[in-house]
Order: structure tokens, then sequence, then C-alpha cells
């Protein structure tokens, strides 16, 4: 047997168990906070990533409706919005099922908008098409207004003489390929990503332009284009240092018409030529 007397203090019968000392206890804070340090940019940047892949899913998901829905209503996009206010009264209305939030989610087999306004709060889970997880949803959007992570380019739609829209024809989209049909947008929580960007747009509408895109993504955000195609677009491409879009247009477009400037509410052009404007 190994005496009593021989064995480390620490480990002899009737000692009392060692304590850690100030100094160790510090130590082990020092290494648990340098630990958390490092584990909360890993999760945050592996967080992100699900959220950038989730919204380019969901985005291309909806967006590849939009050739369906023309094919069946000879050649012309659903409607950027409902007449009036975008509430859940009205997005169930029948006059609101041409709206695009409700149109194309049920092309492919989803839940519309209107599915959703007996139950709003189920609006806000993954389940739904239309929801992003990684926006910055308000506390109070189960009892608003549907609010909207991603929109309808609202400068396809062209206002005629008498102040009525006129929707756009998927064969008037000159350019497919850089003309862009759907845009991840800001909500009222979430700051602004260029600071020449207006507050008020970021209210959550179901139309937008690059006036209420946002970066969630280290400034990034997602656009979804005629062709049928996404991409992750930096905010500092789509609006100028003074808030303007860029015109000419070039790498991406956001009138059906090139060449209209996008920084104008334009007047449909048939009907400005017939007026001798």
């Amino acid at each position: 047997m190994i005496s009593h007397l021989l064995l480390p203090p620490r480990f002899r019968r009737g000692t009392p168990p060692h304590a850690f000392s100030v100094f160790e206890l510090l130590v082990a804070l020092a290494i648990l906070v340098v630990l958390v340090a490092i584990a909360i940019p890993v999760y945050s940047s592996i967080r992100q990533r699900a959220h950038k892949q989730v919204a380019l899913d969901k985005i291309k998901k909806v967006g590849s409706a939009l050739v369906t829905y023309a094919s069946q209503n000879g050649g012309n996009l659903p409607a950027e919005d409902a007449d009036g206010n975008d509430t859940w009264d009205n997005i169930a209305k029948p006059g609101a099922k041409d709206a695009w939030y409700n149109a194309l989610p049920r092309l492919i087999g989803q839940k519309a908008a209107a599915d959703y306004s007996n139950t709003p709060g189920e609006f806000y889970t993954d389940e739904n098409i239309l929801f992003l997880p990684g926006a910055n949803y308000p506390d109070k959007k189960k009892v608003l207004a549907p609010l909207f992570a991603f929109a309808f380019n609202t400068k396809l739609e062209r206002t005629d003489l008498t102040g009525a829209r006129q929707r756009a024809r998927l064969d008037q989209i000159a350019a497919p390929a850089k003309t862009v049909a759907l845009l991840e947008q800001g909500l009222l929580n979430e700051d602004r990503t260029l600071e020449v960007q207006s507050r008020k747009d970021y209210d959550g509408s179901p139309k937008g332009s690059a006036k209420s895109f946002v970066g969630r993504y280290g400034g990034q955000g997602v656009l979804f284009f005629f062709d049928g195609h996404v991409e992750l677009v930096h905010a500092k491409e789509l609006l100028t240092e003074t808030g303007q879009f860029p015109f000419p247009q070039t790498n991406v477009i956001w009138t059906a018409n090139p060449e209209e400037n996008p920084n104008k509410d334009a007047v449909t052009a048939s009907l400005k030529k017939k007026a001798g404007k």
C-alpha cells in the first residue's frame, strides 16, 4: 500500500479539496470570453448564409411563376398590389386575386397572402413562401397589414393621362436578363442599407424599387430577373450617391423599356404621343 504521507496533499484523507485561486478563475473567465467572442461571429455568419440561401430559393420560386401567369392572362403581368390599402381584409377580397402576392404563390401550389387573412400570425413562419427569416419584422407584425420582405418592381407599371395605372406585359420587357421583377426590400425595423435611401420606403409594402432595396447579407440583397435567374447585388450598384437610379440603365434595368428614365414618373408613351406631348 502507498503510504498516506507519500500522497500529494490534495489526495490525503482529511485534506480539504483544492480550491481555485482568484488568478485561476480569472484565467478561466478570460478563456471563456475569448471562446464566446469567436463563437458569436461564426454563428452569425452561418445564420446569415442560411438566411441568404432561403431568400434566394423562395424569391426564385415565386418569380418562376411569372411566365406561367402571363401565359394564362393574355401576356399581362400580375398587379403590384391591391386597389386601396393592402390590409388583411383588402388583400382577401376577390379583386385582389391578381396581386402578385396572391397569384404567384398559388401557381406553384403555395398559400397566397390572402390565405393568411384569418390567421395572420402564420404569415410570419418559415412555411410561408413570402416570409424571409433574415428580415427584421416589427413586434406588432401579427396585428397589422401583411409586411413583405420582398416586393414587386413598382417601376414596371405605367400611369396613363387619366392617372390610371397600366400593368406591364411580358412582351414589353425589352431586356429580360437585366430587368428586375422582384427585389428584397427593407422593413420598418431595419436600418437603411444606404444613407441616400428614404426611411419611408422601408414600409414592408408589396411594391418597391432600388429606393427600398435592402442588403441583409453584408450589403447585398436578392434580385429576381425576368429571364428566371436570381442575383445577389450590392445596394451601392443600384443607386447613385445622390439617391438616383443610374441612367442610362445598363447592368440593372427597372423599367420595361430600358430607354425610360426610372427617376421620373412615366406616363404611357403611346398616350403621350396621342395627346401631342
